[in-house]
Order: C-alpha cells, then sequence, then structure tokens
C-alpha cells in the first residue's frame, strides 16, 4: 500500500512533464485522473481556459492506473498468499506437536510395558530357580533314601532281629553262661557272658564269636548276622556321600567292627576272648539311633512334599473349567 500512494503521489509531476513548455496546466483532469494544482507562483492574474490532455497524456494516466490496480493486486495475492503459507506452518507446527506428545506417549507405554515385563520375567525366573532348587533338593533327598538310609535300615533291623535272637538262643541253652542283665547299665549291656573269674560282665559278640561257634543254632545265625554285614559294607563304601556328616565316623567304626569280626570268623577258633579284651573294633552302638534318626527326617520330609505337591495340583483350575 505504501508503494500505491508513492505511485499516486507521482502522477502530478508525471503530467506536468507531458504539457509542452508554454502550455497552461489544467486545473482538473476527467476519465478519473487524479486533480493537479498549480504552484501558487505559476497562476496570472487572469483566469485562463483550462486545456483538455492530449491522448499520449491520457494513455500514460490510464497505464500508471493500470500499473496501480495491478501493484495493489499483488500486494492483497502475497498477502493471502502469506496468510496461508502461516496457517499451513501452524498447523504443520501443531501436527508436529500433537506427533511428538503421541510419540512420547508411545514411547512412555512401551517403557512402562517393557518394565512390567522385565519385572515379570524376573519373578518368573526367581521362581524358576527356586523351583529348580526344591527340585535338586527333593532329587537329592530321594537318592538319599533309595541308596543309603532305607536299605541300611532295613538291613540293620534284620541284623538285629537276628542277634536278638542268637541272644535268647544262647541264654536258653546255656544259661551258666549266658543270662539277660537283671538291671542294664547306661551303656545297654543287656545281656551278660560269665567271665573266667566269675564275674558277669557285658556279652560282644567280638570277644564271643569262637564260644558260640560251639552253638550250632546260635552260630548259625551269627553267620548269616555276618553275611548282612558283608552288605552293609557294601552300601556304605558306594554310598557313604549320601549320609549325614555325623554319621561318617561311626560309619567308619562299623566298617572296622567288620573287618575285624569277619577275620575271626575266618579263624575258626574256639576259646573266647575275655570281655573287654579287644580295646576297639567293638560295634557302635550309636550307629543304630543315627541311621534310624536319618531315615525318619527323611521320611518326613518327602510325605510332606508330597502332600504340598498335591496341595499344589489341587488348587490349580481344572482343565474343563479354563476351556469354559
Amino acid at each position: 500500500m505504501v508503494v500505491m500512494w508513492g505511485l499516486l503521489s507521482t502522477l502530478p509531476a508525471m503530467a506536468q512533464q507531458a504539457v509542452p513548455p508554454g502550455a497552461q496546466t489544467p486545473k482538473s483532469a476527467t476519465s478519473g485522473a487524479t486533480q493537479v494544482t498549480r504552484p501558487p507562483d505559476a497562476q496570472s492574474s487572469s483566469s485562463a481556459p483550462s486545456r483538455i490532455p492530449s491522448e499520449a497524456e491520457q494513455e500514460n494516466i490510464r497505464e500508471l492506473t493500470h500499473r496501480v490496480q495491478k501493484l495493489e493486486l499483488e500486494l492483497i495475492e502475497k498477502s493471502r498468499t502469506s496468510t496461508a503459507v502461516n496457517a499451513v506452518v501452524i498447523a504443520a507446527i501443531i501436527a508436529a506437536f500433537a506427533a511428538l506428545g503421541g510419540s512420547i506417549y508411545t514411547v512412555r507405554s512401551q517403557f512402562r510395558m517393557a518394565a512390567i515385563a522385565a519385572q515379570r520375567a524376573v519373578e518368573l525366573a526367581r521362581q524358576e530357580a527356586l523351583f529348580g532348587h526344591a527340585e535338586k533338593i527333593l532329587e537329592f533327598k530321594l537318592k538319599q533314601m533309595e541308596e543309603f538310609y532305607a536299605p541300611m535300615f532295613a538291613l540293620m533291623g534284620q541284623s538285629k532281629g537276628l542277634y536278638d535272637k542268637m541272644l535268647y538262643q544262647l541264654a536258653q541253652d546255656e544259661p551258666s553262661r549266658y543270662r539277660w542283665a537283671p538291671k542294664p547299665d547306661p551303656e545297654d549291656e543287656r545281656f551278660q557272658v560269665k567271665g573266667k573269674n566269675g564275674d558277669w560282665k557285658g556279652f560282644r559278640l567280638l570277644d564271643q564269636l569262637p564260644a558260640v561257634r560251639s552253638n550250632p543254632k546260635a552260630f548259625a545265625l551269627a553267620d548269616r548276622i555276618l553275611q548282612i554285614g558283608e552288605g552293609m559294607t557294601k552300601i556304605i563304601s558306594e554310598h557313604a556321600g549320601l549320609a549325614s556328616e555325623d554319621l561318617i565316623d561311626l560309619l567308619g567304626q562299623y566298617m572296622a567292627h567288620y573287618a575285624i569280626l569277619s577275620t575271626i570268623h575266618k579263624l575258626a577258633e574256639t576259646q573266647p576272648y575275655e570281655p573287654g579284651w579287644h580295646k576297639m573294633g567293638y560295634y557302635p552302638r550309636k550307629l543304630d539311633a543315627k541311621v534310624e534318626a536319618g531315615y525318619r527326617e527323611l521320611s518326613q520330609f518327602l510325605d510332606e512334599y508330597s502332600r504340598a505337591s498335591k496341595r499344589m495340583l489341587e488348587a490349580l483350575p481344572a482343565e474343563g473349567s479354563q476351556r469354559s
């Protein structure tokens, strides 16, 4: 618009340039031309008649007017184009912010979902580790029971039954030499044998095996006890690693006892040793209680594990309810 007004202000000067020298300047021009006035010093004392512009002058005026209108149209068009461009830019900025906000929300959602998935993965890994650890413990407990404690406990029970039967046989066949102790002492001397000086002493098979040989019924039971002892030593040799730590020393004592007893059995001697003559190698009496305690503990653990597994399976939804 400033350009248009500048062009309009130059029209009078251009009109004056179009008038020949010495000609009078018209006061007004028709055909939509802008009024042009002469300077005060150019006016004469008497009024002169107005002159009509020539065709060339009118053509110049029309061309200038056309140029002004054209410039106005160009300015309007540029203004519209600038407004449209601004609108597009603003819309693009709004869309960009909207897309950015959506992207941020999506990324945050993905991070949140990833964090939840990671937490679930950690919990699942922890549970799998616990289940794996529990499974290994169960496997070890079963191995202890099946390969060591159960067979040892069974064989020791069988051996004890045969041993008691042998004692009853000796007391029945030779009451003057063997008897049940009237008051068993703390060391479990429940069965006694008469020594050379006539005193009653605690009976130990390691001392009296040569004398037992003279009683066929009792010796047959003793022979069977040795056969069971051979099986026990085999279990100890192969599976002692499954025993508890406090049992290892007693197992070693039993193996030494069996080695000495089997050696005496092979010697075929008939004269007994004095009670207590062997300073070592006697049967470790604490072994029975230790093996039984280990067996009971394992049995209780396996029973509790079985009940817990059964409750867990019962708590799971049935297959039919899952499908429905």
